[in-house]
């Protein structure tokens, strides 16, 4: 993870971070997390996955024989960024883990689980923070909503900050 000061230069702010798993036998990769806060036409975080699927790779050979440059690789099912739910709403390392044992098969010790929970349950926390201060007014209305007493305070920055909203 590679972190930098947000916007505001008060908080740490993640602007990259690899989630790699790999296969033991050749050190490839067979899927991938990223997320790249500055990234151009991909979405800022998409899954990877180093596999390929008949009918998905037909799909893409398809499209790229109509118009290669809108698939430049056909057969590499790699290529692919598939989004999740951009700069504030993807996944976090503990997703990645609990689907490697879940799905996957992978060993795990005894109260894996529990810990899992606790470290999605703070990154969770910590993103809807993050998303709070980037829509102060959307989340004012919503308190306002439920019975709160919400006003702003004097002097602080409530300005919406709609690129994580509409961002890729």
């Amino acid at each position: 993870m590679y972190l930098s000061l947000d916007r505001s230069s008060t908080f740490l702010k993640t602007v990259r971070s690899d989630m790699v798993v790999k296969s033991t036998l050749d050190r490839t990769p067979l899927i991938r997390l990223d997320y790249r806060a500055d990234m151009g036409r991909a979405p800022a975080a998409h899954w990877q996955v180093h596999a390929e699927r008949g009918a998905f790779s037909h799909l893409l050979a398809r499209a790229h024989a109509v118009d290669p440059s809108r698939v430049k690789k056909p057969h590499d099912l790699s290529s692919l960024h598939i989004p999740v739910g951009g700069e504030r709403f993807r996944p976090c390392l503990e997703d990645l883990l609990q689907f490697l044992v879940q799905e996957c098969g992978v060993d795990s010790n005894g109260g894996w689980l529990e810990v899992v929970q606790r470290g999605r349950e703070l990154w969770r926390h910590r993103q809807l923070r993050a998303t709070i201060r980037d829509a102060q007014e959307e989340t004012a209305d919503v308190l306002r909503g439920l019975g709160w007493v919400v006003e702003a305070a004097p002097g602080i920055d409530a300005e919406e900050y709609s690129p994580t909203f509409v961002r890729w």
